[in-house]
C-alpha cells in the first residue's frame, strides 16, 4: 500500500502548522487569562476571517444599566430598561516575521529539525509581540510602534479622569523615588473605578467570580516587589492565601477586591537619569471590555487566522519560514475617555 507523504511546503502541512501556531499563541502570552469572546472578558476577542488588511472590526460595548428599578407591587411592564451598546471599531493590519533555517549544509551539521525549530521560534516571537502590543495599548504608551510603524492604530495616553499619580504629582516627569505605590493608592484606583468623575464617564465594570466583584490589577515587577517589601509580612501572607483560594493564573495577591499580578511589560514612560532601569511606570487596573483584540483572515483558507509559509531563496539553496497575521488591538474609549482601565503612575526601581 502506497504511503501518502506531505512535504514541508505542502499546502495541507502549511494549513496544519498555521492552525497550530494560533492554538499555541494565546496560551503562551501574558494576556491569555484576560482574553475571552464575550462582554464579560477584560480583553474581548473577535475573529472575522473574511476581513483583511486595513479593514475595521466592530465591537458592541455594553454600557451599565442606569434605571432605578421597581419597588413593591408597582407594575414592571412598560418600565423595562433597554440594553445600551456603543459601537467601537478596531482597525486590523498585517504583521509578519520570518526566520532563515539555513541551507543544505546546515541540515547536515545539526542533529535537530531546523524547520521545527523555526516554527517554534516564530510561535515564541508571536507570543512576545502580542503581549507587548496589548500592554502598550492598555498602559497608554503613545510612543509605541511596531518596527517604527503604526499597527492598525497607535496607543492613546490615559485621560485625566482615569489617571492617578502617586502623591498627586502634577506630571510623570516630576515624579521621584519618593512616589512609591502602596496599598492606599490601590484603594484610590479602585475607588476611581467604582466612582467615576467627570461627564460622560462610566463605572469600570468589574469581573464577577463566585458571586463577588473583582478588578484585575497589574503592577510592574519593580513596583510589585517594593509593595511586598513595604507590607507587613503577616498581612502579605494573608493576601497570598486569599489569592490562592481563587486559583486564578498569574494572580499573586488579592486585596480589597483587586486581583494583583506583576509584569515586566508594564510600560516605563520616564527613565531615571542615573539608572535607566528605574523611573515611572504606568500600572493598570482593568475591568470588563478594557480592550479589544481583532483578527482578520491571514491564512490560506477561511479556517485559519495565521499564515505559515515556508519559502526558498538563492536558487532554492536556503529555506525560510514566514509567520503572518492580520490583527489589531485597541484600548476601549468613548468620547475621549477610557472605558475599562484606571492607570496609576508610580516610581519603580530594582531592589538594592
Amino acid at each position: 500500500m502506497a504511503e501518502t507523504v506531505f512535504l514541508t511546503n505542502d499546502p495541507l502541512t502549511r494549513k496544519r502548522w498555521a492552525k497550530d501556531l494560533f492554538a499555541i499563541l494565546l496560551p503562551a502570552t501574558e494576556i491569555n487569562d484576560l482574553v475571552g469572546t464575550d462582554t464579560k472578558s477584560i480583553i474581548q476577542q473577535r475573529k472575522e476571517l473574511a476581513k483583511g488588511e486595513g479593514d475595521t472590526i466592530t465591537f458592541g460595548i455594553r454600557l451599565p444599566l442606569q434605571g432605578e428599578g421597581v419597588v413593591g407591587r408597582d407594575p414592571i411592564e412598560g418600565k423595562e430598561e433597554a440594553l445600551r451598546f456603543r459601537h467601537f471599531k478596531c482597525t486590523i493590519e498585517e504583521l509578519n516575521h520570518a526566520v532563515e533555517t539555513g541551507g543544505r549544509m546546515e541540515e547536515q551539521r545539526v542533529p535537530y529539525d531546523l524547520m521545527k525549530e523555526g516554527r517554534d521560534a516564530l510561535q515564541e516571537w508571536w507570543a512576545d509581540k502580542l503581549s507587548d502590543i496589548a500592554f502598550a495599548h492598555l498602559c497608554g504608551d503613545s510612543s509605541f510602534r511596531v518596527a517604527g510603524k503604526t499597527l492598525g492604530q497607535d496607543p492613546v495616553d490615559p485621560d485625566t479622569e482615569h489617571w492617578l499619580k502617586v502623591n498627586d504629582v502634577a506630571t510623570e516627569g516630576a515624579m521621584t523615588s519618593a512616589d512609591i505605590l502602596d496599598l492606599s493608592f490601590l484603594d484610590r484606583m479602585k475607588q476611581r473605578a467604582e466612582m467615576p468623575v467627570g461627564d460622560k464617564c462610566y463605572k469600570v465594570r468589574p469581573l464577577v467570580i463566585n458571586g463577588k466583584k473583582y478588578y484585575r490589577v497589574i503592577l510592574h515587577t519593580y513596583v510589585f516587589d517594593a509593595l511586598r517589601q513595604n507590607t507587613n509580612v503577616g498581612q502579605w501572607g494573608d493576601l497570598q492565601r486569599a489569592a490562592g483560594k481563587l486559583q486564578i493564573p498569574n494572580v499573586e495577591i488579592e486585596y480589597n477586591g483587586m486581583l494583583i499580578s506583576k509584569s515586566e511589560r508594564i510600560r516605563q514612560v520616564v527613565k531615571d537619569s542615573t539608572d535607566p532601569r528605574a523611573g515611572v511606570f504606568r500600572n493598570i487596573l482593568l475591568g470588563c471590555q478594557a480592550g479589544v483584540l481583532a483578527w482578520g483572515g491571514a491564512g490560506e483558507s477561511k479556517s485559519t487566522t495565521l499564515s505559515f509559509v515556508p519559502y526558498q531563496t538563492d536558487a532554492k539553496r536556503f529555506m525560510n519560514i514566514r509567520g503572518g497575521g492580520i490583527l489589531g488591538f485597541k484600548k476601549t474609549r468613548f468620547e475621549g475617555h477610557d472605558f475599562g482601565v484606571i492607570t496609576g503612575s508610580s516610581w519603580g526601581a530594582p531592589l538594592s
